[in-house]
């Protein structure tokens, strides 16, 4: 019989130091180009050391800007300096309905809720009672947290997290991270009323920013001598190019150093970041597709990808196809939220007889969207 094929030995040059530093959860020990926004989240959260209610607070940014490694950051700070506050972490992208949110903080308050058997009031009751008997101040970071506008019940949870105080339930403190700027526009009036929020805005990286932070992680993350010399600039110059996103730039070096340690390579060199760009940037319009609300993914399935249309002409292509139609103030304001995210061009022309218009193109090849929807 053949031997077990792990036990033939591989000739590999060793890249990576600690390949770890490279891994999209890792927080730094320090958020570079951040200290401003950083500071904000301080502020907000410095409540809870004198056992006050912290500021609820909205994080927004585009993809790749630091909101969540820099809240996260924060937490952890805060978590070391005093044992007043705990945070909880939670994707909505992963947890997107209002009771899977809430038997999720009552697990995290220490009552064993189940996910399945109880009524969803039942579980914002046990979350209630769960509160009472915490000896710390709960903050609550809800990442992606568009992707609960699509639950019907998104504004009830957000109105009965709101509301803690008022039930005499003890402080609570809401952090929401989203990449929509207009994300607390969307919300109920009651909400937003309730929500009195500090905003902090996170900016794309710049190409020299983005250098400074792959350097620092390369630093941790390679042997010395196991990056070419030019390595981090272009990782840096093509991330720049899709927006300053620092996921794509570190996600880019790790790939590319799994491909050099596959082809025994001893260092990093530009080709093999040449080699992975596509698979990388493949993954990053998937993901971008997949965190899209329903209205915006109908809007692109109208949008051509070789010849422009007319912003008018796309809406009422949309409006006559779509099951549940918009309003043309909150259509221009999905599109303006898509180029936002590079997903489409939306460049202003003059067309007679009406004057000027807005004429859209798809960012990238439609099949690319075809099988997003597929998977």
């Amino acid at each position: 019989m053949p031997g077990n094929i792990f036990a033939k030995k591989v000739q590999v040059h060793e890249i990576f130091k600690d390949e770890r530093f490279l891994y999209p959860e890792f927080v730094p020990e320090r958020m570079p180009f951040r200290e401003p926004e950083v500071d904000s989240l301080v502020f907000s959260l410095h409540p809870v050391l004198q056992g006050k209610k912290p500021q609820n607070v909205f994080v927004c940014g585009k993809t790749g800007t630091g909101k969540t490694a820099t809240v996260k950051f924060v937490l952890n700070e805060l978590q070391q300096y005093s044992d007043r506050a705990k945070g909880l972490y939670i994707n909505c992208f992963q947890l997107n309905t209002r009771h899977s949110i809430l038997t999720q903080i009552s697990n995290f308050l220490g009552d064993a809720t189940p996910r399945r058997g109880i009524a969803t009031d039942e579980a914002f009751a046990k979350m209630l009672e769960a509160l009472k008997h915490t000896s710390f101040i709960p903050i609550v970071v809800l990442d992606e947290a568009d992707q609960l506008l699509h639950d019907k019940e998104a504004s009830k949870l957000f109105y009965d997290l709101l509301r803690v105080v008022e039930y005499g339930k003890g402080r609570f403190g809401l952090i929401f991270i989203s990449n929509l700027s207009n994300f607390v526009a969307l919300l109920d009036d009651r909400v937003k009323s309730s929500l009195s929020e500090q905003t902090i805005s996170f900016e794309s990286y710049s190409p020299s920013q983005l250098k400074e932070i792959l350097n620092q992680r390369a630093q941790y993350a390679f042997h010395s001598g196991a990056l070419g010399s030019e390595a981090i600039n272009i990782a840096a110059a093509h991330a720049a190019k899709l927006g300053g996103d620092a996921r794509i730039a570190i996600e880019c070096l790790f790939r590319a150093g799994r491909e050099a340690e596959k082809e025994n390579s001893e260092k990093l060199e530009i080709k093999h970041l040449q080699k992975i760009f596509s698979e990388v940037d493949s993954r990053a319009l998937q993901k971008a597709i997949s965190y899209l609300s329903i209205a915006e993914r109908e809007i692109l399935g109208f949008v051509p990808a070789t010849k422009a249309i007319a912003s008018g002409e796309l809406f009422k292509a949309y409006s006559k196809a779509s099951k549940k139609p918009l309003t043309q103030r909150r259509f221009r304001t999905l599109i303006s939220e898509l180029e936002k995210k590079q997903l489409i061009t939306a460049k202003t022309t003059v067309k007679p007889p009406r004057g000027r218009t807005r004429m859209i193109l798809l960012a990238f090849p439609k099949n690319k969207l075809e099988l997003t929807d597929k998977n």
